[in-house]
């Protein structure tokens, strides 16, 4: 499996389109990105000796309508360079279990605390996460978006249940989910992925 460059963000921050406070910046020009994330890089420019931010270039994917010069501040993320590690599918999970139209992973409710985002969706391979279960070549732009293999988005998802259980719905061979934080077309809620390009692990 090809080496890749990825961005490993390592706490709550906030990616924007220019290297200075996002305060000074609208919200056009800026992404919340919350702890977890992993997102596949073009390519990027460490800090240079004026800035503590990276420079980045992401592959595939736009926030905002942008894919290029986004900022990230250096002590909130690092860059990592490795092979893809690909997880079990939700597809092998979702054969295992008895129901056809949800699969549930056990998460220990008590280790989740107050705890958001503690579970996320890890890419195995290139895919498009679509706003309907349906082929992606039948969707226009905006209901679609290209996410490559190496991504992990975290989700935003009910607590476990008092079964330590937290269910996601299963439509025609893909899996209904929430993204926290991120938005892709406008939207972070209710998207679809195919069941056998992606994975779920708990963030660590």
């Amino acid at each position: 499996m090809a080496t890749l460059n990825r961005i490993l963000f390592i706490q709550d921050t906030i990616l924007k389109q220019e290297p200075v406070q996002s305060s000074q910046l609208p919200s056009t020009k800026q992404q919340k990105i919350p702890i977890g994330t992993l997102l596949v890089l073009k390519s990027y420019e460490i800090p240079a000796s004026n800035s503590d931010h990276y420079k980045l270039s992401l592959e595939d994917i736009q926030l905002k309508g942008f894919s290029t010069n986004w900022f990230a501040f250096a002590n909130h993320a690092k860059i990592i360079q490795d092979a893809i590690n690909p997880v079990q599918t939700i597809q092998a999970i979702a054969t295992k279990q008895q129901a056809k139209d949800t699969v549930i992973f056990t998460v220990d409710r008590q280790s989740v605390g107050n705890q958001q985002g503690f579970l996320k969706l890890v890419f195995n391979a290139d895919t498009i996460i679509k706003r309907q279960p349906v082929d992606s070549k039948v969707l226009n732009d905006q209901s679609k978006q290209a996410i490559p293999a190496g991504t992990e988005l975290i989700l935003l998802t009910d607590k476990p249940d008092t079964n330590n259980s937290v269910k996601f719905q299963l439509q025609d061979n893909h899996i209904k989910f929430s993204l926290k934080d991120i938005e892709f077309k406008g939207f972070s809620k209710d998207w679809y992925v195919f069941t056998q390009h992606i994975g779920i692990q708990r963030v660590d």
